[in-house]
């Protein structure tokens, strides 16, 4: 695309996309599009830390995956705290014009920049038309009467309402992290674990139990994942992600296994016994297991 005597090569999605909700792909959708009709590169530009005020919905690595996933071919990912002082027309030349060349830019309908965050969606256009650069600003997706935002969803997965917020996301709130060592208690009880910590920089789901779904290699199973700090059995405080597939007994310490979580169960509690806690993980598993 030529454009003012500049030779444009990319067409750039903004944002977070730290949940690569359905609005997200909206607009990476509009950047995708341009590729066909313009020839355009798509690529993103978003944060590899937030500020330091917020939590992000998926890990990093997760989140790169489903960009990758969708299409997008360049990724340009920054630290917050490094532009979060650039002005609205230094963010342009700097960023969009000097690193991405971008001829076409694609933002949500509630998109801010610059320092303080003065500058929106149409001091966007405004800057970067007058550089030759188009704009699309993508429209908000209702879901329950309100616009489906990041805000939101961390709303939901706070309050263990995960049905809500994985119709927001448009799939599955889902984790990609490392097993580690536990200290085996599930199998005296006949219900071993795969232990994962989500990372420090994510939103924490509600604490108790979750239907979920387990990516092993190729092969998924339906599961029951436990989050939090194990009030029956441990005084620590660190919360911990585990995950019981029923019949499974494969030791896969230091793999990455994929996590899925479909529905809230019930709240975490501590019981005064492990008798009445192996008890309640059956429970726990049969409600899970309903219906698969």
């Amino acid at each position: 695309m030529t454009l003012n005597n500049h030779n444009y090569t990319a067409a750039v999605a903004l944002g977070m996309f730290d949940g690569v909700h359905i609005g997200h792909v909206e607009v990476i959708n509009s950047a995708l599009e341009q590729e066909r009709l313009n020839g355009l590169t798509p690529a993103v530009f978003t944060f590899r830390t937030l500020s330091k005020y917020s939590k992000s919905i998926l890990p990093y690595q997760r989140k790169f995956t489903l960009l990758k996933a969708a299409g997008i071919k360049k990724i340009y990912s920054s630290d917050f705290e490094s532009i979060k002082d650039l002005t609205a027309e230094e963010f342009v030349q700097q960023i969009l014009i000097e690193k991405m060349n971008c001829g076409h830019v694609s933002c949500g309908w509630n998109f801010r920049f610059s320092k303080d965050a003065k500058a929106d969606a149409n001091d966007l256009k405004r800057i970067c038309e007058a550089r030759g650069i188009k704009v699309s600003i993508i429209k908000p997706i209702d879901i329950n009467g309100l616009p489906a935002s990041s805000t939101r969803i961390r709303e939901a997965i706070q309050n263990g309402d995960i049905s809500l917020a994985n119709k927001m996301l448009g799939t599955d709130l889902t984790y990609e992290l490392e097993v580690i060592e536990g200290a085996k208690l599930g199998r005296t009880l006949g219900a071993p674990t795969i232990n994962q910590i989500i990372p420090a920089d994510c939103v924490l789901p509600k604490f108790g139990v979750y239907k979920s779904r387990a990516l092993v290699d190729v092969i998924h199973y339906t599961a029951v994942t436990n989050i939090g700090t194990k009030p029956t059995v441990d005084d620590g405080n660190t919360p911990i992600m585990e995950t019981h597939i029923p019949g499974f007994n494969m030791e896969i310490y230091g793999q990455t296994v994929t996590v899925s979580l479909l529905e809230f169960i019930r709240e975490e509690k501590k019981f005064t016994s492990l008798d009445e806690l192996k008890a309640q993980i059956q429970l726990d598993v049969k409600k899970a297991c309903k219906g698969r």
